[in-house]
């Protein structure tokens, strides 16, 4: 699949640079494609919007499949790239506790993920997962595989750190932690669509850390409870 380079339009203001057809074509149907859904929208429908006619789209994308194929990518690519290594992790571990630790990973993933373009592609993600093959997939591997498995990389960290009990299991901890946050994050995200209050739900997900935190703490000296 043919990716722009590095999508690099989505990343500043578009006023700040010269934006090709091709990526107002990609922008434009992110838009649409996050307020009516895929089959909602029209390959005319976006030509309009971007001010050239139906034809001249398809000088850039054969059509509708393809420039849904391409946001994606994007979307895959993007996600990988603020999924953290395992050295930075061990790092971070280092320097706080487990409950500092996961606060501050909240407000950083949800700053990464907060941004416009991501907002739209992760609408698109929802609505599509249940159509698309590709939207299915990386519904999964994002939202719920690769989520587990940091987590599980993680508090198995953690534990070599002394920082929580070596006897919990760290598969089943980061399931318990995971899908309580993602049942959440989906709740925030449903709320902040609509511009609706999200302090109460943001307040609920640091309850849950506290509370996964304190599970797991170890006691001083670093023996189990």
């Amino acid at each position: 699949m043919k990716t722009m380079k590095k999508n690099a339009h989505l990343e500043k203001p578009t006023d700040q640079k010269k934006v090709s057809t091709r990526e107002r074509i990609f922008d434009t149907a992110i838009d649409l494609f996050s307020r009516k859904g895929f089959d909602g929208v029209s390959v005319r429908e976006i030509a309009r919007n971007v001010g050239i006619k139906e034809s001249s789209l398809y000088n850039h994308f054969p059509g509708k499949d393809a420039i849904l194929a391409e946001i994606l990518d994007y979307y895959q690519t993007e996600m990988e790239r603020i999924s953290p290594s395992e050295k930075y992790l061990m790092e971070k571990i280092s320097a706080m506790s487990a409950h500092e630790f996961w606060e501050k990973g909240l407000a950083n993933f949800q700053k990464a993920t907060e941004k416009p373009v991501m907002q739209k592609i992760s609408k698109i993600v929802v609505l599509e997962m249940f159509r698309d093959k590709i939207a299915r997939d990386i519904a999964l591997n994002e939202l719920f595989t690769r989520q587990q498995e940091l987590s599980v990389t993680i508090f198995s960290l953690m534990q070599k750190k002394g920082l929580i009990k070596k006897s919990l299991n760290p598969e089943l901890l980061a399931m318990e932690y995971t899908y309580g946050m993602l049942a959440m994050q989906f709740e925030y995200n449903i709320l902040d669509n609509w511009n609706l209050d999200t302090a109460k739900v943001r307040e609920k997900m640091l309850h849950h850390i506290k509370f996964i935190s304190e599970y797991a703490k170890s006691v001083k000296g670093g023996e189990d409870q």
